[in-house]
């Protein structure tokens, strides 16, 4: 899959993801993993960062029982507003790839 598109992919993926619960990037990463196999982890970290930067999420820690603080990411309204975006432009392509006979 070309990276570009995969990273859009994972964009989605991770915002879609973060509306349902806050979440520790390496359970997200562990999690998306199972689907984008071929993806390296900094490939997510750097999506992460990129969502946090563009207002998309917020950070907050907790205290780990194995280590440093965790790192939670959660989405923000901004961030759920683009996730309606993104995904009203993915039923776009859908219906096109659909009426041009490509699904």
């Amino acid at each position: 899959m070309d990276s570009q598109l995969k990273r859009g992919i994972l964009t989605i993926c991770i915002l879609q993801l973060l509306t349902t619960k806050d979440a520790y990037g390496y359970d997200i990463i562990k999690f998306l993993q199972n689907y984008f196999y071929d993806t390296e982890e900094s490939t997510f970290y750097a999506i992460l960062r990129r969502l946090n930067k563009d207002g998309l999420t917020d950070i907050y820690y907790i205290e780990s029982p194995y280590g440093p603080k965790r790192k939670y990411y959660k989405i923000t309204n901004t961030g759920k507003e683009k996730l309606n975006n993104y995904l009203s432009s993915w039923h776009e392509i859908e219906r096109i790839f659909s009426d041009i006979g490509i699904l």
